[in-house]
């Protein structure tokens, strides 16, 4: 697609309405080059014949968090009830987000949905986001902020305290993506975190298996386990850690057995497959079909800078994969070779991300 042709799509997506002589004055171009143009992107599928019906089937859709992350590392122990020395980052963040926008890198159209504040974060999440993603249908929620996270590092880059502040989430109901059900319909997959409200996951999990959708649900914290269903009919793939697998099942999960029947029973609630992440230890993908663990290549601590985007670099990569019809051993090692190398970046979306680079490191990962 040429500049001409994206910017007109844009205005299109923005008003469906637009005449051609409107484009053509906009464009400064007359107004058979902008027929031409638009019997063009007809032609790619990109608009379905007349009225300009965009054809969003070939996004992902991806709904839920777009925060501000506050990264905070200490050099030395951190030491309670008193004044520590430390180091502080700001940057875009926000599962589905971080996802989203990895995906973007890998080449993926994508479109975004969230909710956000009308506030200065909500324009620097959108002007940075958006060449990676479609931003034009997140929610402006008047009176409330944009989603904050603070994380806590350690002198390892390990995470030692997450706060979020993302109560704007809650707006996300199925009310609101209701008027976007066009782009629910078509979409290519959907891919939603779990700060969403329950009710909003439900209505993903309806939508998913009514229109035959792949359903991606991503699990976000252990105390926001329970806006996960107990019906996950509709559900693709659920991308989990340990805790909040303990969390949601409300069981101890001490040995490898233990986590491979919980996940027998998630597989019984009607997930088709579940990846679960324990850490730096190993993976582990279930299904019907098959329960395997992989191994997680070792890194020394020195080369780690900053571990929170190592889940959301994994999902993206993983789900990269899975979309794209690579094996699963093959999609289980892209997100592990993504996330081996977000972890050495102090990028939560590591900026070297590219389909290319990606496939390079997958051969050498487990050198």
């Amino acid at each position: 697609m040429n500049q001409n042709e994206k910017t007109i799509l844009d205005l299109i997506r923005q008003n469906p309405f637009i005449s051609q002589q409107e484009l053509a004055e906009y464009m400064g171009l007359s107004r058979s080059a902008i027929a031409n143009i638009i019997s063009a992107l007809i032609k790619k599928e990109y608009l379905l014949g007349r009225a300009y019906v965009l054809n969003e089937r070939s996004a992902i859709l991806c709904i839920g968090a777009a925060n501000v992350d506050k990264k905070i590392k200490t050099d030395e122990e951190l030491r309670g009830y008193t004044s520590n020395p430390v180091n502080s980052t700001t940057t875009i963040g926000g599962v589905a987000r971080n996802v989203a926008e990895n995906l973007g890198r890998l080449g993926q159209k994508v479109s975004f949905i969230s909710t956000v504040g009308n506030d200065p974060e909500w324009e620097r999440i959108k002007s940075f986001s958006s060449e990676f993603m479609d931003m034009n249908n997140v929610i402006t929620v008047e009176g409330q902020s944009t989603g904050c996270y603070t994380a806590l590092l350690d002198k390892e880059g390990e995470m030692y305290l997450g706060l979020a502040d993302m109560s704007i989430y809650d707006s996300l109901t199925p009310e609101a993506l209701n008027k976007h059900a066009a782009l629910i319909k078509n979409a290519r997959c959907i891919v939603a975190d779990l700060n969403c409200p329950k009710a909003t996951i439900e209505y993903l999990c309806k939508s998913a298996e009514g229109y035959h959708i792949p359903l991606v649900l991503i699990a976000v914290s252990e105390p926001k386990m329970d806006r996960l269903p107990q019906d996950l009919q509709g559900v693709s793939c659920l991308i989990i850690n340990k805790g909040e697998l303990a969390a949601y099942l409300d069981m101890l999960l001490d040995t490898d057995q233990k986590i491979e029947e919980a996940a027998k029973i998630l597989l019984a609630k009607g997930v088709k497959q579940i990846v679960l992440t324990a850490g730096s230890k190993a993976i582990l993908s279930a299904s019907q079909d098959e329960t395997r663990w992989y191994s997680v290549k070792k890194m020394d601590s020195h080369k780690v800078i900053d571990v929170t985007g190592a889940g959301d670099s994994f999902s993206g990569a993983f789900i990269y994969a899975w979309l794209n019809n690579y094996e699963q051993d093959k999609a289980i090692l892209a997100g592990l070779t993504n996330a081996y190398h977000t972890i050495q970046s102090e990028f939560t979306v590591r900026p070297n991300l590219t389909k290319s680079q990606l496939e390079t490191e997958m051969e050498h990962y487990y050198e």
